[in-house]
Parts: structure tokens; C-alpha cells; sequence
């Protein structure tokens, strides 16, 4: 399975609706990993977290984050200011491939996280930083 399947299986642990867009994958094969009992044991809390979305604006709506978990070229090309129009505030984005322009991506008014490497966000006050 994918980075992307286990990150949702904690997703779905902790109780979070997801919505997944996949443009390579099949919905079958998606909820066939997701309802592996190695993933989750209950094809019913699947059924009831887990909604597969035909394009990446429809399961970016009303999401509190968006979470990049793939290099696909098509993921740098979206319209990154409709995605974050459509999100509740404040809206993440957790880029996990480091394929996005992050600086405009904070221009937009997304929080960035990402894996490997640190950002320097002046527009975010660093909560418990001690200062001398």
C-alpha cells in the first residue's frame, strides 16, 4: 500500500472525513486497500469517513487541509486560489512531495507544511519561541 493509504488509515483513527482525489486510481482499488484489515477492520467506518471525489477542487471544498502525497505534474498545475477559496479558515496544505511553489502558496493565505524541509513564514507567529 501507499504512503497515502496509511496516512488516511490515521486519518480515519482519529475520526477525520476525508475525501480523496486519486487520477490514477481506480475507486474500487482505493476502497479495496482502505478496507484491508491491516488498514481498518471496519468497512463501515470506511464507508462513513472515506469519500472518493472526481476532481481535486470537489475534495478540497469546505477541508480544513489538503495533503499533497503524490509527484503527478497535474498536481503543480491547479488553480491553488480556487482551492483555497473553496477551504475553511485557516487552510492547510501539507505538501508531502515538495512539489509546490510554497511561497505562493503562503501568498494565497494557505499554512504550508511540508516533509524535509523547513519554512521561513514571517506571516506566522511561532507559538512558545523563547527570545533573549
Amino acid at each position: 500500500e501507499s504512503a497515502a493509504i496509511y496516512m488516511t488509515k490515521y486519518l480515519m483513527e482519529e475520526g477525520a472525513h476525508i475525501r480523496i482525489y486519486d487520477p490514477k486510481v481506480e475507486i474500487e482499488q482505493i476502497f479495496s486497500e482502505l478496507n484491508n484489515p491491516a488498514i481498518c477492520d471496519s468497512p463501515e467506518q470506511v464507508r462513513q469517513l472515506v469519500t472518493v471525489c472526481c476532481n481535486p477542487y470537489m475534495a478540497a471544498e469546505g477541508a480544513s487541509a489538503v495533503v499533497i502525497c503524490t509527484e503527478w505534474d497535474e498536481f503543480v498545475n491547479y488553480d491553488y486560489k480556487q482551492i483555497y477559496k473553496g477551504m475553511l479558515k485557516p487552510a492547510f496544505l501539507f505538501d508531502g512531495r515538495l512539489i509546490l511553489d510554497h511561497q505562493s502558496l503562503i501568498d494565497i493565505g494557505f499554512h504550508v507544511e511540508t516533509i524535509g524541509k523547513r519554512l521561513s513564514r514571517p506571516n506566522v507567529i511561532r507559538q512558545g519561541a523563547l527570545t533573549n
